[in-house]
């Protein structure tokens, strides 16, 4: 293991906490793409049916947010992309393109997260 404080004894230079604080100002200044609402709304209304591509729309949705679908099933994450037709993968990418970089918020996946773990878990 490496001690950094032989490595930095007195930490890190200033120029290089300039430049790391110039990197977060430029992080927080990127334009935040707007929520992608259309497509999380048809990934989620197709989440909820029965037949189809619904357990893979709902795989992936949890998937993104690295939790498990409260059906149980153990999909293989982005994989179950293969399983989408065209406009369900059309809207899973622009989801996933907006989850990606940096959003406003990420309660509106969080928010339709909670409405499918409340329609798909088991009542104890």
């Amino acid at each position: 293991m490496i001690d950094s404080s032989t490595q930095f004894p007195d930490g890190p230079s200033q120029a290089e906490q300039d430049s790391a604080l110039a990197e977060l100002k430029r992080v927080l200044r990127m334009p935040r793409p707007p929520v992608p609402e259309e497509s999380l709304r048809f990934l989620y209304e197709t989440a909820c049916m029965d037949p189809g591509g619904s357990q893979a729309a709902r795989n992936f949705l949890f998937w993104l947010a690295g939790q498990p679908d409260p059906t149980g099933f153990e999909g293989c994450g982005g994989i179950e992309l293969r399983r989408l037709d065209y406009q369900l993968k059309a809207a899973a990418f622009e989801v996933l393109q907006w989850w990606a970089g940096p959003t406003k918020s990420d309660e509106p996946l969080y928010e339709l997260l909670r409405k499918l773990r409340s329609r798909f878990e088991p009542v104890s």
